[in-house]
């Protein structure tokens, strides 16, 4: 198996099992219900997105089609920096459920693209990742831990588009089973 076919393989999984296990399960009505210590199913969901389609943008790729989505919302929601934070923001009352939700599984299927066209000579190149934040106009004082991470070797495809992704969707697990939404459980 090629790197490419593997990377597509991996987010076929988690994107699959985002939507059976998390998005379908969940009501939508719930979706913005917070259990103690945690953030809502929408707000992990609008998170991953927004990291996933800004790394995409680092790496050279337009998200046009996803950020098209985002259409008509106010502005916070969809500056560059909107939903990068670990912890759920009031912008998240700006955004409907299904808008958040297409736009998600929008950028999931630009990722998907993207990683297909991938291999390991395009992995090993490491672009200007603080000319490409500056760029898509992410404030370096504000998120400069995110300067600092991303400008490590492979970060942005081992965690921004995999690892981050497939954490999160743990996390929604948790989240759903603790609301008594586990199809596991009776």
């Amino acid at each position: 198996m090629d790197l490419g076919s593997w990377l597509v393989a991996e987010h076929d999984d988690a994107q699959h099992r985002l939507s059976t296990q998390i998005l379908e399960v969940v009501p939508t009505g719930r979706r913005r219900e917070r259990l103690p210590g945690a953030n809502s199913v929408d707000w992990t969901v609008f998170h991953v997105a927004r990291h996933a389609g800004l790394a995409l943008r680092v790496l050279g790729h337009d998200p046009a089609m996803s950020d098209a989505l985002l259409d008509g919302v106010p502005a916070e929601v969809a500056a560059p920096s909107a939903g990068l934070q670990e912890t759920q923001q009031p912008l998240l009352e700006m955004i409907d459920t299904p808008q958040l939700e297409a736009y998600a599984l929008s950028v999931f299927d630009e990722v998907r693209a993207f990683l297909g066209h991938q291999d390991a000579a395009s992995i090993d190149v490491l672009p200007d990742v603080a000319a490409a934040l500056r760029r898509a106009g992410l404030d370096e004082q504000e998120f400069d831990w995110v300067y600092r991470q991303w400008s490590a070797p492979h970060v942005l495809y081992r965690w921004t588009l995999g690892g981050h992704i497939i954490h999160h969707i743990g996390e929604l697990t948790g989240v759903r089973n603790q609301m008594g939404l586990s199809p596991f459980r009776s």
